[in-house]
């Protein structure tokens, strides 16, 4: 798996295109929710560039899926952990919890994979940050 710069316009949009297939199809009402939220212009990434950060992260995912036998692709915890430690400025995992909301429920289904995603996010996110000593 690819790894951006902590706080990248490339982090965060992958954060979105996993929140949008993570239950194994995009839909279209999850894309527009992303656009309705405005959060792809905060990232400085066009549409365009989102597009490839999608097709990554499938090319990633498939590359690196612990069941690749079946018709589903599981991402290791690790991982996601990974992935989601990738946002770590407080304002912009805010900003990013609201969209990633904001996409699951826009087709009007909650399914468990979209749900584990964002009680993850929301544990890791809001979990006291650790002081390193120097």
């Amino acid at each position: 798996m690819r790894s951006y710069p902590t706080n990248s316009p490339k982090a965060v949009s992958r954060l979105l295109a996993l929140t949008m297939i993570v239950d194994g199809h995009l839909a279209p009402s999850e894309l527009k929710a992303m656009r309705a939220s405005g959060v792809l212009p905060k990232t400085a990434l066009d549409e365009e560039a989102f597009d490839d950060v999608v097709q990554d992260l499938c090319e990633d995912l498939l590359a690196t899926a612990a069941r690749r036998c079946s018709e589903e692709v599981e991402i290791d915890g690790r991982l996601l952990d990974a992935l989601l430690g990738e946002v770590d400025d407080p304002s912009l995992r805010i900003s990013l919890m609201k969209t990633m909301l904001d996409i699951v429920h826009a087709d009007d289904v909650l399914d468990t994979r979209e749900t584990l995603l964002i009680e993850r996010a929301f544990k890791m996110w809001s979990a006291p940050q650790r002081l390193h000593a120097a």
